[in-house]
C-alpha cells in the first residue's frame, strides 16, 4: 500500500486506542474482527477493564460471566491483558497476572473456592470487592480473609458476607484468631474498608459481626492506616473509629434503620482529621452526629430515601429530620470548619429546589455553609484508581 494513500488501518496505536476508548464492548468486539491490526488494539481495550454489568443485556450477567471465565481460563494471551475484572456468580480458575482490581458479586460456593484458591497468586491486586449471599461459618470467613491477607498491595476492600448460625458475643471469629499462631511477616495495609450489614431471612446480621476482630494482632489484615470507612451501625464502627481516629478522613453510615446502635451508651468520639461524614436521614437521631466531634469536618452528606422525606408538608418541624440536623450541624464547637451540606436522594421524580431547601435548613445557610441538592451516587473506588 502506498504511503501516499494512508487508511484507517495505518493509524498509530495511540490514535486507535483513543478512538476505541469511546466505544461500547459490543462495538469493540466488532472492531476486533476487522483486521489483525485492529484486533490487537481492540481486544486489549475490550479485556483490559471487564465489567459484565455494563455489557448489553442479551443474556444474564451470570451467564455472561460463565462464558467470560471459560474464555480467560483457556486463553493465556487474554489473561495477561486484564487489569480489572467484575464478574457475577463465577470466577476464573487461572491466574490473571496483571490484575489490579477484582470484583466478585453474588458468589456461589464453587466460585468462592476458586476465589480463595487464586487470590493469593494475584500479587498486583490493589482492590477487592467480595459479595456473597451464602452464609459462611467463621472458619470460611477466616479462610477468605487469610487469602486477602496474602496480597501485599491490597489497599481497598469491600466485604459482604453473612455469618451462618446465630450471632454470638464474643465473635466466633475472634475466638478463632485467639487460637492462631502469631502473625509472621507484613500484612497488607488497608486504606479503605466497606463492611455493611446485609439482610438475610428478614433479619440483620453484621457481615463480620461488628469489627472487634479487626485490630486483633493475629488478624490477616492491617487496618491501622485506614482513611475511609463505610459501615452500617455505630456499634460496628466504634471499634474502628477509636483505633484509627488519627487517620480516618471519610465515614459513611448506610443502614438507616440500624444506624445508631448504642450511641447513647458510648462516650463521645473525636475524629481530628475527618473531612467527610455521610449518613441516611430515615429515623435519624441527633445523638449520632452529636456523639462524634470532628473539628476539621468540611462536608456532611444527608442521604434521603424518598422525596416525601424532603417535603415539609409531611413533617412536623420540631420532629423532622431536617430540623434536628439543622440544629445539630450548626453547633460550632462540633463542626467549626463545616463548608458544605449536601442533601442527596436515592429517589427519582421531581426534586425540591435549592431555595426551598434553604428555607428548610435556615441555620445552616445562616452560617454561610454552601448548601446543595444532588442525586445520590455511592462512592465507587474502582473509578478512582489509576491503572497504569
Amino acid at each position: 500500500m502506498s504511503s501516499n494513500n494512508p487508511t484507517i488501518q495505518d493509524s498509530p496505536d495511540e490514535l486507535l486506542r483513543a478512538i476505541f476508548a469511546t466505544l461500547t464492548p459490543g462495538d469493540l468486539a466488532e472492531c476486533a474482527l476487522v483486521c489483525k491490526v485492529w484486533s490487537s488494539t481492540a481486544r486489549g481495550r475490550l479485556y483490559e477493564h471487564i465489567d459484565v454489568r455494563k455489557a448489553p443485556n442479551i443474556m444474564t450477567h451470570a451467564t455472561r460471566s460463565a462464558i467470560l471465565c471459560h474464555t480467560l481460563n483457556t486463553n493465556p494471551a487474554l489473561r495477561s491483558i486484564v487489569r480489572s475484572l467484575c464478574v457475577i456468580s463465577h470466577f476464573p480458575s487461572t491466574i490473571l497476572p496483571e490484575a489490579r482490581a477484582i470484583f466478585l458479586h453474588y458468589a456461589a460456593i464453587p466460585s468462592i473456592t476458586s476465589f480463595t484458591d487464586i487470590i493469593p497468586h494475584l500479587r498486583k491486586i490493589e482492590q477487592v470487592s467480595f459479595h456473597t449471599n451464602v452464609s459462611l461459618p467463621p472458619s470460611d470467613h477466616l479462610h477468605v480473609l487469610q487469602a486477602l491477607g496474602s496480597l501485599p498491595l491490597l489497599r481497598h476492600l469491600r466485604y459482604f458476607a453473612a455469618f451462618s448460625g446465630s450471632t454470638r458475643r464474643p465473635s466466633q471469629l475472634l475466638q478463632i484468631l485467639n487460637s492462631l499462631p502469631p502473625q509472621r511477616g507484613s500484612r497488607p495495609q488497608l486504606l479503605t474498608l466497606d463492611v455493611r450489614n446485609i439482610t438475610e431471612l428478614g433479619g440483620f446480621r453484621a457481615s463480620l459481626e461488628d469489627l472487634e476482630w479487626a485490630f486483633h494482632p493475629r488478624s490477616p489484615l492491617d487496618f491501622t492506616h485506614l482513611r475511609a470507612l463505610t459501615v452500617s451501625t455505630y456499634r460496628a464502627a466504634k471499634y474502628v473509629m477509636r483505633e484509627v481516629s488519627g487517620t480516618l478522613e471519610s465515614l459513611t453510615f448506610t443502614s438507616a434503620s440500624r444506624i445508631l446502635g448504642d450511641t447513647e451508651s458510648q462516650p463521645p468520639i473525636t475524629l481530628p482529621v475527618l473531612q467527610r461524614l455521610s449518613f441516611p436521614s430515615e429515623t435519624i437521631d441527633v445523638s449520632l452526629i452529636a456523639n462524634i466531634h470532628c473539628p476539621r469536618l468540611e462536608c456532611i452528606t444527608l442521604i434521603w430515601q424518598t422525596v416525601t422525606d424532603l417535603d415539609p408538608e409531611f413533617m412536623n418541624e420540631l420532629e423532622s429530620p431536617l430540623f434536628l440536623i439543622d440544629r445539630c450541624i450548626t453547633n460550632r464547637s462540633n463542626y467549626p470548619n463545616l463548608k458544605d451540606v449536601i442533601v442527596s436522594s436515592q429517589a427519582g421524580g421531581e426534586q425540591p429546589g435549592i431555595s426551598r431547601l434553604n428555607k428548610m435548613l435556615p441555620r445552616c445557610t445562616g452560617r454561610g455553609i454552601n448548601f446543595e441538592f444532588a442525586e445520590f451516587q455511592e462512592r465507587d473506588i474502582e473509578h478512582e484508581l489509576d491503572f497504569p
